[in-house]
């Protein structure tokens, strides 16, 4: 397996959070393409009680990314990063933030607090492809 290039023979789960149908249409195809399972959320709300729920965690189906935007109406990527340090940890590591935003001051502040991967919207889907390599490595 080159650096970059993610495993098939396993099948992948992935979250991907953005109040944006667009972005979120496009991950999904992107991810499905390459073996990925795919579910959405259209909020951080949404994406809570999906996280939340005890069939997922009962049968291990936990998801091997989370792909969040930091803006979002009814709970913000921070807020479910807070949410996840509390009640499930083991999804800490599996965070990617995107976010069109970055350089404003409270973001940037979260993000490097934080620590987590961020995808700057636009991003190129090779840098994508990285950062899920990354993260699929260390979980």
């Amino acid at each position: 397996m080159r650096d970059n290039v993610l495993d098939l023979t396993q099948v992948r789960r992935a979250l991907v959070i953005d109040d944006e149908g667009a972005v979120r249409g496009v991950l999904r195809r992107y991810l499905s393409r390459r073996g990925w399972m795919v579910e959405e959320a259209p909020d951080g709300g949404a994406a809570l009680e999906q996280l939340r729920g005890r069939d997922a965690v009962a049968h291990g189906e936990a998801f091997d990314v989370i792909i969040c935007d930091l803006r979002m109406p009814a709970l913000s990527g921070q807020e479910l990063h807070a949410w996840a340090l509390r009640h499930r940890p083991d999804l800490v590591n599996r965070l990617v933030f995107s976010s069109g935003d970055v350089q404003e001051e409270a973001a940037a502040t979260f993000l490097e607090q934080c620590g987590r991967p961020v995808l700057a919207k636009p991003f190129e889907l090779s840098r994508l492809e990285a950062i899920l390599a990354s993260v699929v490595r260390q979980s």
